[in-house]
């Protein structure tokens, strides 16, 4: 199994809250539905504290079964089929380079009960 973790930014003039709200509430229903051969999807939304300041609004992690279907979901995503995912994406938001990895996870600790 492998899992893309990247950084996320939302569009100039949003706040946090909104970004939020529409990524969590519009956005991920439509990428869960679409997206192929996702396993796990995960949004990160930053916790607001005093004298705490984040690089970026959030983070997003996707897992896939391998590295065969995680080109298959970007294949998609580039694809005339896959626009609705980018049209909705350009609505909330603002792309910048880097803040991408793609990476074998390995559990050293886990104590969460299920």
């Amino acid at each position: 199994m492998i899992k893309s973790i990247a950084l996320a930014h939302r569009k100039t003039g949003m706040t946090r809250e909104e970004y939020n709200r529409y990524w969590k509430e519009e956005h991920a229903p439509l990428a869960a539905r679409l997206i192929p051969g996702v396993r796990r999807y995960v949004q990160n939304h930053f916790v607001d504290m005093p004298g705490l300041e984040y690089e970026g609004d959030g983070i997003v992690e996707m897992w896939y079964d391998d590295l065969d279907s995680f080109k298959r979901a970007m294949d998609f995503i580039h694809s005339d089929a896959g626009k609705e995912i980018v049209i909705d994406g350009e609505k909330f938001i603002e792309m910048r380079h880097g803040g991408f990895w793609l990476v074998k996870e390995h559990v050293i600790l886990d104590n969460i009960k299920k």
